[in-house]
Formats: structure tokens, sequence, C-alpha cells
């Protein structure tokens, strides 16, 4: 049938007969890492991470904003559409997952997970850190009789 059900000769062969692994097995280790990174470039490049500075694709934060935090009720924020879009993926996957489900490749996990994640070196934050790092300002209001508003910030 053509499905590599476990990694096996099949899916290797088909990989060598449309030129995604050279006939040299040598080259293949170095191919496979540079399409790796190739990969996850384009990860980074397309997926939405709010609180994750563009320039940078991911070595330093953003301040999260009083207009955009994830909290915001707005549809054209960014972590909206952060959320939106995983919502998507999360459906997708579970719609990959029941195509068939006596088939190893969709049910087992991947053996190149997100890096980014992983690796303790990379400064990676996690939503719920990012949040209870920032602090939003408070304000006191006080009203007197006469109807004049008096605003303190704290």
């Amino acid at each position: 049938t053509g499905i590599p059900f476990d990694g096996g000769l099949r899916c290797l062969c088909w990989k060598i007969l449309l030129n995604y692994l050279p006939l040299e097995k040598a080259l293949w280790s170095s191919l496979l890492k540079k399409q790796r990174d190739l990969y996850s470039q384009f990860l980074k490049e397309m997926i939405i991470q709010p609180g994750i500075a563009k320039a940078n694709l991911g070595v330093s934060r953003e301040d999260v904003t009083l207009e955009d935090h994830p909290l915001n009720p707005n549809p054209d924020s960014r972590w909206n559409t952060y959320f939106k879009d995983n919502e998507v993926l999360l459906q997708i996957d579970k719609d990959v997952r029941r195509l068939y489900p006596d088939m190893a490749f969709f049910q087992r996990p991947t053996d190149y997970p997100c890096l980014l994640i992983l690796d303790p070196q990379n400064e990676f934050e996690t939503l719920r850190k990012r949040v209870e790092q920032t602090t939003l300002k408070s304000q006191t209001v006080a009203r007197n009789r006469s109807g004049v508003t008096n605003v303190r910030s704290m």
C-alpha cells in the first residue's frame, strides 16, 4: 500500500525514489538535520506566538500591554488569533488520530519533538509564567458629594 507502518524499508525507498534522500547514505544525517532546521524556521515564521518579539523569532519577550493580553476579548488581538489557531490545530490532531487508528504512524509521538519547549537552555516561557510576571496598573476612584471624581494611580 505504500504506507509506512513502522518506518521500515518501504518508507525509506519512497524517500529515495522521490529524491528526498540522496543515494549516498553518508549524506543522510546532514541532509535530514538541514531539513529539520528548515522546517523549524518555517514554524517560527508561521505560528503566532504572542508575547515573543517577532524580530528575534523567539529570543526575547515583548511586554504584555493593557490592550493585548491573554484575556482580551478584542477579535483582532494577537492572543485571540493564537487561541483560534490552537483550536484548529487541536481539531486537526483529533481528526488525524481518528483517521486510521490501527496505523502506528498517527498514534505514536514524534521522534523529533519541539525543541523550543524541551531544551532547558531555551528561554521559552509558558503562558502561565508570562501572565504571572505581568503587573497591571490599578487606580482608585473616589467621588465626593459634589460630583468631583478623584483618580489616583497606585
